[in-house]
């Protein structure tokens, strides 16, 4: 068997040995709302949602999840949970949109009273007509950041023109109201497979994401790459890089992947064969996050 069919192999067997599916609950890393009408502060523990000439109200729900972890995962839905629990006025409902942030921004740094810039998808809409809890079903862009195919730098909740408040508790309020988003059938694959190879032995890849092009490096002592092959996430081969097996030739020790036109931004396999002339046969996959 080639080195290129070996390595094929492995990462159709780590394909299919995907972790069992789960349940994964995550709290908002940031979340805020912001007021261009208003100078005064604003509560943290709210989060409030209007759009209504008539009172000078505009405000808008800023939220992102830190998914760093559950990249290249695919999922059954993505569930986001907010807890109403004021409307304006006498419980009328509000009629919104979500559209993803085009831009970086942290809860501690960005100004109150800017809105931030977002696309003009809207990914889901959600009339919230009563107090209480409320699920909305953005499955749809969470999977699309966790295929790399769109930054994840959070959505906003706006509302439709000519609507009244909404007001729900943030991540700083009790624990029992705060916001949540919930990611059902998350599956994950082993990016850290070794086969006989010390504790000690890592495939480092940098920078992760990138946009142009990216480093593999192995450190453990004596063991060096000897074939680097990238797979896209339904395990097609785009990319190879190797050297036949000889005590006259040095062995590969880094290479820098820069990827053609052909390859699209997402979630990537790199599968490394690793070691040294008396244990070649090792292999260890990472992912890497290719965003164009």
């Amino acid at each position: 068997m080639t080195m290129r069919n070996l390595v094929a192999v492995m990462v159709v067997l780590a394909i299919a040995g995907i972790a069992t599916a789960q349940t994964i609950t995550i709290e908002p890393s940031d979340d805020m709302y912001t007021d261009p009408d208003h100078s005064d502060a604003h509560p943290v523990d709210e989060l409030w949602v209007a759009n209504y000439d008539p009172s000078g109200h505009h405000e808008r729900i800023m939220m992102m999840f830190e998914l760093n972890d559950y990249m290249g995962q695919e999922i059954d839905s993505a569930m986001l949970n907010l807890n109403r629990f004021f409307g304006c006025p006498s419980g009328d409902p509000t009629h919104t949109n979500f559209y993803n942030i085009t831009a970086p921004w942290g809860e501690s740094s960005w100004p109150e009273n800017t809105h931030i810039s977002h696309s003009t998808t809207v990914w889901a809409n959600y009339v919230f007509n009563a107090n209480g809890w409320h699920r909305i079903d953005i499955t749809t862009l969470v999977q699309e950041w966790l295929d790399g195919t769109t930054p994840n730098y959070g959505f906003v909740i706006e509302a439709i023109p000519g609507n009244k408040f909404s007001k729900f508790y943030s991540k700083e309020a009790a624990s029992s109201v705060r916001p949540y988003l919930e990611l059902f059938g998350a599956t994950g694959i082993d990016e850290n497979h070794k086969t006989s190879m010390p504790e000690n032995l890592s495939l480092n890849v940098f920078p992760n994401p990138f946009n142009s092009e990216c480093r593999f490096t192995v450190h453990g002592g004596q063991f060096t790459i000897w074939g680097v092959e990238i797979f896209d996430m339904k395990g097609r081969s785009v990319w190879w890089l190797g050297e036949p097996l000889a005590d006259n030739k040095p062995p590969i020790t880094e290479f820098i992947w820069q990827p053609d036109e052909s390859v699209g931004s997402g979630v990537y396999l790199v599968r490394a064969k690793i070691g040294d002339r008396h244990a070649p046969e090792a292999t260890v996959t990472k992912r890497v996050v290719y965003l164009k």
